[in-house]
């Protein structure tokens, strides 16, 4: 008795699997199919639309780089959006039943992409419809045809796209060699100049080697996110100003984002963003002038 309730137990088990897995994945046609039907060469690309019910994302090429709404695009993030719908592989034909699309969320619901050359004809327009039960496959059609495929990509990401998401987070990106002075002012205030080869802390001599290792990652400072506006009532934290050997300035304002302070909001007068930033990636720069002067040499 106990041994039948356990066989009726696993052939229920398998019913109901097969039953998720054919309505889930709705793999229902296996005839061969062209799996490279939704290739394009991404050199051939000029630009990438993507819409949800928020709106519409249209990102540029340049020849200075690409853009999103007049701003530079994360290049780690435009690569991996590039190399999904440049390789995307068709696994399989789900459906040609349009009283299916719901199901798969390939209809009207706003969720498409829609790759461009330079000169404006369709490389690629496909509505993104919802994952796979494998999680590794995505529902797409062509809004042009009646097909749904499954394939080889989780695209889930980009149905939800923001501007903030895909802009450059670079809030600077210098090179320490054509720095003159750096001054800070605020919870941590002092300056540091440079003559040829030596440095100052506010008039007084400094090792070089330790200057440069406490600038250094000043070079390339990073956004934790952008934020919309400042705080009407804002409270400056700190500010640092470069000085280049040009005679150029670069200021970077950072305000408290609430009472807590723990968040930063950062302007710089070369980028039209407002950058959100952790205040305790400014504790490295809080130093003395004894924290810089050489060591005295060892016996």
């Amino acid at each position: 008795m106990k041994n039948n309730q356990t066989l009726l137990a696993a052939g229920a088990l398998l019913i109901l699997a097969l039953i998720y897995y054919f309505t889930q994945t709705g793999s229902v046609d296996t005839k061969a199919i062209d799996a490279g039907q939704f290739t394009i060469h991404r050199e051939s690309i000029g630009s990438v639309q993507l819409s949800n019910n928020s709106g519409t994302l249209v990102l540029e090429a340049s020849p200075v780089g690409w853009t999103l709404e007049n701003y530079p695009v994360d290049t780690l993030k435009l690569s991996g959006l590039l190399d999904q719908f440049t390789n995307l592989t068709v696994d399989r034909l789900i459906t040609k039943n349009p009283d299916q699309y719901n199901k798969y969320e390939v209809g009207d619901q706003g969720n498409t992409i829609l790759v461009l050359s330079p000169d404006g004809s369709t490389l690629l327009e496909l509505n993104l419809g919802k994952q796979g039960a494998n999680y590794a496959e995505t529902f797409v059609r062509n809004p042009a045809e009646e097909e749904v495929y499954a394939v080889k990509a989780n695209l889930s990401q980009y149905k939800s796209m923001a501007a903030k998401d895909l802009w450059d987070r670079s809030i600077t990106h210098l090179d320490l060699n054509q720095i003159s002075s750096v001054v800070f002012k605020g919870e941590i205030s002092y300056s540091l100049k440079r003559e040829g080869p030596a440095w100052t802390y506010d008039s007084e001599l400094v090792d070089p080697d330790k200057v440069t290792n406490l600038l250094r990652p000043l070079e390339n400072m990073n956004g934790t996110g952008f934020a919309a506006a400042l705080p009407a009532e804002k409270s400056l934290y700190e500010s640092i100003t470069f000085g280049f050997g040009d005679g150029s300035t670069q200021e970077l304002n950072f305000y408290k984002k609430d009472e807590k302070g723990a968040i930063l909001l950062v302007t710089i007068n070369t980028k039209s963003k407002i950058f959100e930033y952790s205040s305790s990636s400014l504790n490295r720069f809080k130093k003395s002038v004894a924290d810089l002067i050489s060591d005295p040499p060892q016996n």
